[in-house]
């Protein structure tokens, strides 16, 4: 095994303590459930110091190799290091996956991957309608389509691994890979023509966001006996808790009108959440716009955020609460922590996200957190 994880899970599995892994598991379930809670979760992102033993890999270099895979899952994942949770006290959950980025799906119709650098994998979109229609065409999609028998392997290969460590099986989570969501995972590839197509084609359109939510559902279910997440109920993505089992990536639909993602998306979207078991959906960006359809949907548990920042957070809390739908990856600033403002404004149904300019700066951050 590589000297630098074997190293590392000896470490984990010294300062993993159960216990406290279940504090953390309880806190952000209680706020999830819009439950009261004596504070709500916090989990901090920061870049690693220079001099920091835990340096994670070359993003390229993770791909072909489970060990390198594993060990930045461990320390570097989304800017958050499982590894340092003991030095920065954070409500960050231990979980890891599969990380080949967002082409699974896509990857399973038959769609070209490609990787460049070190940059993560991208579709390359099909060349015409016809290539399209073809790969919407395939039968029954399984595990040894596409690029899904690297992740069958690494998880395997995650699960064969922890087992050496114990109580490292007990306290990581092995959670879903990203399967993005139907219009996602269809822009991908079809590309920006996907635009067009909503209006100058839209049966087309639907029968393919359908075939592509009916493969996310089966591969999800399939995935589903590799994995260890839970509590029953909830899930992980991103480093967070989420409630319900599959988190949704909706980007794509930042792009159409509400009338549009109503009349258009809404229907394929819920029908994944809705036969999961329920779920959130995540986008970057400002997507206030399509926020009220999104909540309107019934089996609808959780909206994430990438730039919470950019949203109007208290409008969208007024109405997310009266569900309740929970509000996960919410950035807090640090005066709002250092003077708890934010659990003013966000009494519970919220988990927070901070990021932290330094190693140091995060510790000091979570430790004035704690005292309010």
């Amino acid at each position: 095994m590589n000297t630098r994880l074997a190293a590392l899970l000896r470490r984990l599995a010294d300062t993993l303590d159960l216990a406290h892994e279940q504090e953390i598991a309880s806190r952000h379930q209680a706020a999830l459930a819009y439950e009261p809670v004596e504070r709500l979760p916090l989990v901090v992102s920061y870049p690693l110091p220079a001099d920091d033993p835990w340096q994670p890999y070359p993003h390229h270099e993770i791909f072909d190799d489970p060990e390198k895979m594993l060990f930045n899952e461990l320390v570097s994942a989304w800017d958050t290091h499982i590894v340092h949770r003991p030095l920065v006290g954070d409500d960050l959950p231990a979980t890891i996956r599969a990380n080949f980025g967002t082409v699974l799906v896509a990857s399973a119709f038959g769609a070209r991957v490609e990787q460049v650098e070190d940059n993560p994998p991208w579709v390359r979109p099909f060349a015409s309608r016809a290539e399209l229609a073809a790969g919407l065409a395939r039968g029954p999609v399984e595990l040894t389509a596409g690029w899904l028998p690297r992740v069958v392997e690494r998880y395997r290969f995650y699960r064969d691994v922890l087992a050496l460590h114990p109580p490292l099986p007990a306290g990581i989570r092995l959670v879903l890979p990203d399967l993005q969501g139907p219009v996602d995972t269809l822009e991908m590839m079809c590309g920006s023509m996907l635009y067009a197509d909503l209006i100058e084609d839209p049966d087309f359109v639907a029968q393919a966001l359908a075939k592509v939510a009916a493969v996310q559902v089966s591969l999800a279910r399939q995935l589903a006996p590799l994995l260890n997440d839970g509590p029953a109920g909830f899930s992980h993505q991103h480093g967070f808790m989420i409630r319900g089992r599959i988190l949704l990536r909706g980007d794509s639909a930042i792009m159409v009108s509400p009338r549009m993602y109503r009349r258009q998306l809404a229907a394929h979207d819920e029908r994944v959440l809705a036969e999961l078991g329920g779920g959130g959906i995540h986008s970057c960006g400002n997507f206030m716009h399509n926020v009220g359809a999104m909540l309107e949907l019934p089996s609808l548990q959780c909206l994430d955020f990438g730039q919470s920042q950019l949203n109007d957070m208290d409008a969208i809390y007024a109405q997310a609460k009266e569900r309740p739908i929970a509000l996960v990856r919410v950035h807090a600033t640090a005066d709002e922590l250092r003077q708890g403002d934010i659990s003013q404004r966000f009494p519970t149904g919220v988990t927070l996200l901070h990021a932290a300019p330094s190693l140091d700066a995060a510790r000091a951050i979570v430790a004035a957190y704690a005292q309010n």
